[in-house]
């Protein structure tokens, strides 16, 4: 817009200047890299990639579609039958509504088209992903004043394996947490450099309503901007004394005290509505302190039982230390397959049999620590400016703060995500070194290779997470199905039984059932009441039992009857609850082929069998402990180390894991379960169980297998 300026009676316009101004690249630029993302996840509504938290997924799923006026707001996975009463809700109340509300908001619109609900809700995430990666973009360039430095930062910080990985899962404590974190520190932002504390109080409100992480940036701001106002005020004294009271009353009234009242106030009301939820869905019976959500704090925070043995700390710490490190660098730069942090587990959720860490990546994660420390404190003060410090070190802080306290749940990979505010700051002030240093075009070039590295590391894990046009096939195939099934079992009783046929393990290894079928029935049949056989002992037919009490039975094994109501299904099958006669009877079937077929391949707590390109596990009798909540591990080393899917360890394992009492069946007294093999040759196969939750081995064997 023209501007005028006056010299005594003449007027003189005064033109803007038309000249081209490259920070203006910056936005669009990041715009384009974010767009990569949007085209390696557009893979027409599949449900999921393999390996991101599949079983999440669907359990978030479950809880956005029931969230409904109908059942009080509550949010609950789904509805339990009761013995002469209304279904139970199984509730998850753990997190904000907010979450579970922006996604029943985005698949809403679908009616019963489960696929198009996925592709809905992963698009929700992206976008929130992306929302985020704006807001990191524009507060580093509010406090460095440097859109290129603030593009290529945000790009290297938001291209790691954590921030990728998670970009398109239906995660509400991951994507939606990182959203409602950059928020909140744009609001943060925003105040600290033009004073706008009304913004920064209701965009940290909104940021409450979405996640618990918020409270990890707003600790470090808080602290550190109360420290500064307090320092301010004591020089300002004459003597001891009267420095304490000045002090104190920039305490009182400093705004970083309201923002704190204000969040644990407006935090609590978010966590009284989901205690109230939880209290109302058990009937009022239930006392506070026994609420699930309740439980889950103790937990989370150690407060229940401090769970520290010998060496904990030591292994903890190390854990962070490396998933820092993987959260500092670009995808396309490391060569993993999985989690750093994987090297370092927590006790208790160990995965045994993980090498170490070659000593080159010890040296590099040191230098990196010891690059990134002495760029901290070498930096920071000539570079920034006291505001622009706390900003920065609010970051730095961030993941740490929520980390510690939270300790005993920090062993999820998605916690991860919250060190993001590591690599903002430490590039930021690199680039703003190299700045300062050497002037803009360096910065640019930085920002070119950051931009790269970015889109480069989206479509490399794409690649390396092998997803393929097969497996996204099945799975919408199997959406379809159930779409016809959840019609006529909406507010009935239906039995979910697991199988003993090999049909659905050779087709699949990241179909929802090959994980946690539980989690993606609750949401394919969400409405519907869900039943799952009650724990046998060597005399029970709970089975037969469970399905007198129920309106249908749904499986994956097909059985040719009267009562199979899906006679065009492939995959899943709906039966009414007569057709229990012929599927027990199919199972004894399968059962005494298997033992008849000569002497299992391993004995142990299972008898193992091997063929037909499957694993086949039978225990007879089988008691409770036998169908718990172990979960059945396999290890596939290939002849050919090319026939290796994912891994660099020799071995493929993780996808053919299940818990039996999630996968098997359970009929007059015998437990049996089938699980797939790949059809590549095969030198070794090692299988067993692992104990949950307190990790270890409760069986293992190892069997020869070349074929």
């Amino acid at each position: 817009m023209a501007q005028t300026s006056t010299r005594g009676r003449r007027t003189t316009r005064v033109r803007p200047s038309l000249r081209f101004r490259p920070e203006r690249l910056t936005l669009p630029l990041l715009l384009l890299a974010l767009s990569a993302l949007f085209l390696r996840n557009m893979d027409k509504g599949s449900f999921y990639r393999p390996g991101n938290h599949e079983g999440s997924s669907a359990k978030n799923l479950a809880i956005a579609e029931n969230l409904s006026p109908d059942h009080g707001f509550r949010l609950f996975q789904g509805l339990r039958p009761e013995s002469g009463g209304a279904p139970r809700y199984r509730m998850y109340s753990r997190f904000p509504v907010g979450g579970y509300a922006l996604v029943k908001l985005a698949i809403l619109p679908f009616g019963n088209d489960l696929s198009a609900k996925v592709l809905a809700a992963r698009i929700l995430m992206l976008l929130l992903f992306s929302a985020a990666a704006l807001l990191a973009f524009h507060s580093l360039a509010r406090i460095t004043s440097r859109p290129w430095v603030a593009l290529a930062a945000t790009l290297l910080a938001f291209s790691s394996y954590y921030m990728l990985f998670y970009s398109d899962v239906v995660y509400i404590e991951g994507v939606v947490d990182l959203f409602a974190v950059m928020l909140a520190f744009h609001g943060m932002t925003v105040f600290v450099r033009e004073g706008r504390f009304p913004q920064l109080l209701a965009k940290t409100g909104v940021a409450l309503l979405l996640g618990w992480h918020v409270y990890a940036f707003l600790l470090p701001f808080i602290l550190l901007g109360l420290v500064r106002e307090v320092l301010r005020a004591w020089k300002q004294g004459t003597g001891p004394w009267l420095r304490a009271r000045t002090a104190a009353a920039a305490v009182l009234r400093s705004r970083y005290t309201v923002l704190g009242l204000a969040a644990l106030l407006f935090g609590a009301a978010v966590l009284s509505f989901n205690f109230a939820n939880e209290y109302a869905a058990f009937g009022g019976e239930t006392p506070v302190t026994e609420l699930p959500s309740f439980r889950s704090m103790l937990k989370r925070t150690g407060l229940e039982q401090d769970f520290a043995p010998v060496g904990w700390w030591l292994r903890f710490l190390r854990q962070q230390f490396f998933r820092v490190c993987t959260a500092s660098v670009p995808f396309l730069l490391t060569d993993r397959a999985v989690d750093l942090a994987g090297w370092f587990p927590s006790p208790g959720l160990s995965t045994p049999g993980l090498p170490g860490p070659k000593s080159s990546m010890y040296l590099l994660a040191w230098l990196m620590a010891v690059g990134a420390a002495a760029a901290l404190v070498r930096l920071a003060g000539p570079l920034l400016e006291g505001r622009q410090r706390l900003l920065l070190a609010t970051l730095a802080l961030s993941g740490f703060c929520w980390t510690l306290p939270m300790r005993h749940t920090a062993h999820h990979y998605h916690e991860a995500l919250f060190y993001v505010g590591v690599p903002l700051a430490l590039y930021s002030l690199l680039l703003l070194y190299v700045h300062e240093r050497w002037g803009q075009r360096p910065v640019v070039g930085l920002a070119a290779a950051a931009l790269l590295a970015f889109m480069g590391s989206a479509f490399q894990m794409d690649h390396r997470g092998g997803f393929d046009a097969r497996e996204a096939e099945l799975q919408r195939a199997e959406m379809v199905e159930f779409e016809a099934i959840r019609g006529t079992t909406r507010g009935k009783v239906v039995l979910m039984l697991g199988s003993v046929g090999s049909k659905w393990s050779r087709q699949s290894t990241h179909l929802s059932y090959a994980w946690q079928p539980s989690y993606a029935w609750q949401y394919y049949l969400a409405g519907s009441v869900l039943a799952r056989p009650p724990a046998m002992e060597t005399h029970s037919l709970g089975m037969e039992a469970a399905a007198r009490a129920a309106d249908f039975i749904v499986t994956y094994d097909r059985v040719e009857s009267d009562s199979l109501l899906t006679p065009d299904n492939e995959q899943v099958f709906l039966y009414d609850s007569a057709g229990i006669d012929d599927l027990v009877e199919s199972y004894r079937a399968v059962y005494q082929s298997v033992v008849s077929s000569g002497d299992p391949a391993a004995r142990s707590r299972f008898d193992v069998y091997l063929g037909d390109h499957a694993l086949t596990y039978v225990k007879d009798p089988c008691v409770r402990e036998d169908a718990g909540r172990d979960w059945i591990f396999v290890e596939v080393v290939p002849e050919d180390r090319k026939d290796l899917h994912r891994g660099r360890w020799g071995y493929r394992s993780g996808e053919f894991g299940v818990w039996f009492q999630e996968f098997g069946v359970q009929f007059e007294g015998k437990c049996i379960a089938v699980l797939s093999l790949p059809d590549y040759p095969i030198s070794v196969i090692r299988t067993g169980q692992k104990v949950h939750p307190r990790g270890g081995y409760r069986w293992k064997v190892e069997i020869p297998a070349s074929r």
